[in-house]
């Protein structure tokens, strides 16, 4: 099964939800959109994976963020 990165689209079992994810690490996972939150990343089930293009568009809204929003992505990261 393909690794979920930034700006997949997955499925979130518990709500049923589709998200584009903003941030993922190797326990949890941060959809974009409103309101912020964290969900299990093994909750969550790929369904497509995103372009280059999509990717480096989700990049360069996370580092506009605020510092205070977990999904921030600093400069360099």
């Amino acid at each position: 099964m393909d690794k979920i990165e930034i700006a997949d689209t997955v499925h979130h079992k518990p709500t049923a939800e589709d998200w584009v994810v903003a941030r993922v690490n190797e326990t949890h996972l941060w959809p974009a959109g409103w309101p912020p939150g964290r969900a299990n990343l093994a909750d969550c089930e790929l369904l497509e994976k995103a372009t280059d293009a999509q990717r480096e568009e989700m990049l360069r809204n996370l580092r506009k963020m605020p510092a205070s929003d977990e999904r921030h992505l600093p400069p360099n990261g």
